[in-house]
């Protein structure tokens, strides 16, 4: 909009501001030293000064709609000035969203008094604003709007955008939340309490969220309503979280000590203490809840799981068992009475249990994997066949079947797992998994013949599938494995040439072949046949890092550092992790930089110093840290009589190389030389009073410090 009419909008929109506070009247209350003084400063036209009392007032009280509609108007006569008179509407605007925050969102009893007219008023005026500074009104956008505004401390205006963001579900939890925040700030508690509930109707999971909310309701007075929340925060609570238990009992110890007789508190207590295993604390508090009241069998089961916990099955049981006395159905009981069975080895009672609770709750999946356990305990393979497909029937035998077998298979009993895998054929020959498993198993048998049948088998059933195709190769080279054998016998039996022969009887040729090759002709002592089949190994599998390393290393010992160098580089590559090539690739560059080094200081002592300048740049372009580089630069930068190049080489010389004493020397000739005598006069000191020789550098030096001693304070001269 034009700035006239924005003025105009805007003067009229602070008259209805004072208009809203006439019709609300003025209350007074304990907060009136702050209303007081933020209402001189509103007279006063101190708008920040009125905000900030108006705050402090509202915290103390936040039902007193006087010192609200104070503060509204004062965000409204602020932000009135932020537009026309400094023209910054994106203050303005944040002004305008916290009137419009305490006009509709804080109110704690009853509306403010003819706010629809002002509402829409200060809502024309913040679109103006917005639209003046051209903002994005995306949810999306007014979420990051928000965020920003609370880091900056803004909390009206932070909350007020949180809620215009609510429109994007996404942002729906975490905009509650933080609205509920804000609320808890601004001394809200009923509203931060209604905005986490909210929050926690959007992610109902959330345990952080729901212990805020609880602690507000316990703020409130409300504590049924905090204990709900609590106990809900405790019964998803893990191990784990040890923070969060912490938390809560710490809440539920302050709890107890002002109801220790409330059995429910002792319960939840002992809940806590055994999730951090503190488990004779916690039986304690389970003994006292009982005792306080008997008929909650919730507190026996949870002392049955505790001795559980501490693998005291029989005292675990007979907790269950004074539950199950008087209600024999309760599955909880059932099941974990047969769980302690289960661990005591008795078997055939853990199992007479777990049906029992299968007849009482068919649908509980955690009960039917400890029945399939269990069976796995105490049946031979045709057994557990057997029941599974009879027992089993609503839950995918033939997966059962599959499971146990890869099971059996993982640990090695390969017999019983060829078993189990036929057995899953037989209930569905529909999984070419099953077909591929079978004979990597009969691989493993080494009956080799029977793997190849079963895979040419499938790949009739599956013509398509590939993993079949392959296992049949894998399967077919593993034929080859007598001859890796013989050569490996060969090859720790040091007959080299036998070795080698077998390794190339291999066809096609792998990896593992020509390593194989190459490792016996290095111990021959041909590293040049060595390399070479090195190099075919590593071209059928191209990025092994530790084969390009191996190549490296025997063009080392052949002092080939220019062939070996980009092997390193390959193997580095490759595996950014490989310490060894790492290691030997900055060996061979530091060796390398070294003799450029000693290069160049020759070509110094020579006199060659352009030649030597030359080499010594390149040294630092790759090493900018070269103690020695520096320092011979330095030098010869001084007998150019580059002395400022040669200061700061200097300099950074001894900097990184206190044995370079003489530098300070140095570097105090070249600032003499240069007129800057405060500076020379210091690095002259310097040298003087180090631990060097007494010869005729160090007497200069004292000589020289002492010339110049009245420029050491002297800051007027150079």
């Amino acid at each position: 909009m034009k700035g006239a009419n924005m003025k105009k909008s805007l003067v009229t929109l602070s008259r209805l501001a004072l208009i809203v506070c006439m019709l609300n009247g003025i209350a007074f209350a304990d907060f009136k030293e702050h209303y007081d003084l933020g209402q001189s400063y509103l007279l006063q036209y101190q708008y920040s000064g009125a905000i900030t009392e108006f705050k402090s007032a509202l915290r103390i009280n936040y039902l007193d709609n006087s010192a609200r509609i104070g503060l509204i108007n004062s965000y409204i006569s602020r932000g009135v000035e932020y537009a026309n008179k400094d023209k910054n509407y994106a203050k303005a605007a944040d002004d305008f969203r916290s009137a419009l925050f305490y006009l509709t969102y804080y109110p704690g009893q009853g509306a403010v008094q003819n706010s629809a007219s002002n509402i829409a008023q200060v809502q024309s005026n913040l679109d103006n604003c917005l639209a003046a500074i051209k903002f994005d009104t995306s949810a999306q956008n007014r979420y990051a709007t928000a965020k920003k505004l609370r880091a900056e401390g803004n909390f009206p205006a932070a909350a007020f955008e949180f809620i215009q963001s609510l429109g994007n579900r996404s942002l729906q939890k975490e905009s509650f939340e933080q609205v509920g925040d804000i609320m808890k700030i601004l001394g809200n508690d009923p509203k931060s309490a209604e905005y986490y509930k909210k929050a926690i109707s959007v992610a109902p999971s959330d345990l952080d969220l729901r212990l805020a909310y609880a602690k507000i309701l316990d703020n409130m007075g409300a504590s049924d309503d905090a204990l709900t929340q609590y106990s809900t925060v405790l019964s998803k609570t893990t191990a784990d979280d040890k923070e969060l238990l912490y938390t809560l009992e710490r809440t539920f110890s302050k709890k107890l000590q002002d109801s220790p007789t409330n059995a429910n508190l002792n319960a939840n207590m002992g809940a806590i203490l055994q999730k951090e295993n503190k488990l004779d604390e916690a039986l304690t508090y389970y003994k006292e809840a009982e005792r306080l009241d008997p008929s909650n069998i919730n507190t026996r089961i949870n002392t049955g799981t505790l001795y559980q916990q501490k693998e005291d099955y029989r005292t675990a049981i007979k907790a269950y068992e004074s539950v199950l006395i008087l209600y024999p159905d309760n599955v909880n009981a059932n099941l974990y009475r047969a769980q302690c069975y289960d661990k005591l080895g008795e078997t055939k009672i853990a199992q007479e249990g777990f049906k029992k609770v299968k007849a009482l709750d068919p649908n509980n999946e955690y009960l039917k994997v400890q029945m399939v356990s269990n069976a796995k305990k105490t049946m031979s393979p045709e057994e557990f066949v057997s029941y599974v497909n009879t027992e089993m029937t609503d839950m995918n035998p033939a997966g059962i079947i599959y499971d146990y077998a890869l099971e059996l298979h993982k640990n090695g009993k390969i017999d019983n797992a060829i078993y189990m895998y036929n057995a899953a054929i037989k209930a569905d020959n529909k999984n070419p998994e099953i077909y591929v498993n079978l004979a990597l198993a009969q691989a493993q048998a080494k009956n080799y013949d029977g793997a190849l049948n079963t895979l040419n088998s499938a790949q009739t059933k599956f013509p398509k599938n590939t993993t079949i195709a392959d296992t049949s190769k894998n399967i077919s080279a593993m034929k080859t494995d007598e001859t890796l054998n013989k050569a490996a016998d060969a090859y720790n039996n040091k007959d080299y040439q036998t070795a080698i022969n077998n390794y190339l009887a291999i066809s096609p040729a792998t990896t593992d072949s020509m390593r194989g090759v190459a490792s016996a002709y290095y111990e021959m002592g041909n590293l040049d046949k060595a390399i070479e089949y090195y190099q075919k190994a590593l071209e059928l599998k191209p990025i092994d890092s530790d084969l390009a390393y191996y190549i490296a290393r025997l063009y080392g010992e052949k002092e080939d550092y220019t062939n070996a160098k980009p092997y390193l580089q390959k193997a580095i590559a490759f595996n950014k992790n490989n310490t060894d090539a790492i290691e030997y690739l900055k060996s061979i560059e530091e060796s390398e930089q070294a003799n450029k080094l000693n290069d160049a200081i020759a070509l110094y002592d020579d006199s060659k110093f352009d030649e030597s300048l030359a080499k010594f740049n390149e040294i630092l372009a790759k090493d900018t840290q070269n103690s020695y580089a520096l320092y011979y630069r330095g030098m010869i930068y001084d007998t150019k009589e580059k002395r400022n190049e040669a200061i700061a080489d200097l300099k950074k010389a001894y900097s990184l190389n206190k044995d370079f004493t003489i530098c300070n020397y140095l570097i105090a000739t070249d600032y003499d030389a240069l007129g800057k005598y405060k500076d020379a006069y210091t690095y002259y000191t310097t040298y003087a009073n180090s631990n060097v020789q007494d010869d005729e550098y160090k007497q200069y030096a004292k000589a020289r410090a002492e010339e110049l001693k009245q420029y050491a304070t002297n800051t007027t001269k150079k």
